[in-house]
């Protein structure tokens, strides 16, 4: 294929917006697997078991590439891999213990609001009024989807929630260390040592708990759907996101967040839910609000 064809800005700009659906769509898968796997595992073994998994995948790169690491770059591998991964695991499987994951997936849609205000703060990033007004905009439709889903409304009263605000908070330094301080590595690399950095540290937490003897043929699936949020929600979709990281923004690689209540939205239609006017309501505030993040 012709180089041209990823650094032309429109095929570049198409890849970009690509990447980000297909983004939404693993994660947007995350939460249901927590919420399912929480009948097995505890909170702590499926964030250790999702960091493992997603270290060990990138394993190979890390053994070919092991003379080309950058020594002076370990503070920010270690950052991103404790702000981006590590501790959000952990929070986001607690809080999925105790609160609904369309809630999750809601609260979770703060983290451009946190890029840009972290990144203004802490980066000198410079804020565009019509940035405020998208970002504003994709949380209010992600929360007109859950409402337009949810029987039972939507309760903010949990402090269980807190976490997933918690992680939010997180996920916005890691997006403005990723893109200041390693931006210029290359995306595999640059996600296979941010990774097995954590890994280490998750195996040891891991088998000090009870896993192994949870481990047995009747909790089989809960495990393997595990390994896989670890393997592709986690390790291929960092891949992914650092890659759009590096050719976009960072608030335009967080609005991914924004889309992941569409994608379960409309995951549930085709499961025979039905959708309502408010469902397509929300999706168009949505899509308009990441149109006005990234408006040049």
């Amino acid at each position: 294929m012709n180089k041209n064809t990823f650094t032309n800005p429109e095929n570049k700009t198409l890849i970009s917006w690509l990447l980000l659906c297909l983004l939404a769509t693993m994660w947007g898968s995350s939460f249901l697997i927590i919420k399912k796997s929480l009948d097995v595992f505890t909170p702590i073994q499926i964030a250790t078991v999702r960091i493992m998994s997603a270290g060990i995948v990138f394993l190979p790169w890390i053994i070919s590439a092991r003379k080309k690491y950058p020594v002076e770059k370990t503070k920010y591998f270690l950052w991103s891999g404790l702000l981006g991964y590590f501790l959000p695991a952990f929070l986001f499987a607690f809080a999925g213990s105790k609160i609904d994951s369309s809630l999750s997936g809601t609260l979770n849609s703060a983290t451009p609001l946190f890029v840009l205000i972290v990144g203004a703060i802490f980066f000198q990033q410079i804020i565009k009024r019509w940035q405020v007004a998208g970002l504003v905009l994709g949380f209010v439709g992600s929360i007109i989807l859950v409402l337009s889903s949810s029987k039972d409304g939507l309760s903010f009263a949990n402090t269980y929630a807190l976490l997933i605000i918690i992680a939010s908070l997180m996920y916005g330094f890691n997006v403005n260390i990723v893109g200041k301080h390693l931006s210029g590595i290359n995306a595999i690399l640059l996600s296979a040592w941010t990774l097995f950095t954590v890994a280490i540290l998750s195996a040891i937490i891991l088998f000090s708990t009870d896993f192994l003897s949870r481990v047995n043929a009747e909790n089989l699936n809960p495990l393997l759907l595990l390994i896989l949020l670890g393997a592709i929600n986690s390790g291929l979709a960092a891949i992914i996101f650092n890659y759009v990281l590096q050719i976009t923004s960072p608030v335009f690689a967080s609005s991914v967040t924004y889309l992941i209540p569409v994608v379960a939205t409309l995951m549930g239609f085709i499961d025979g839910e039905s959708i309502s006017f408010l469902h397509y309501f929300g999706m168009i505030i949505i899509l308009i609000g990441v149109y006005l993040i990234n408006k040049k």
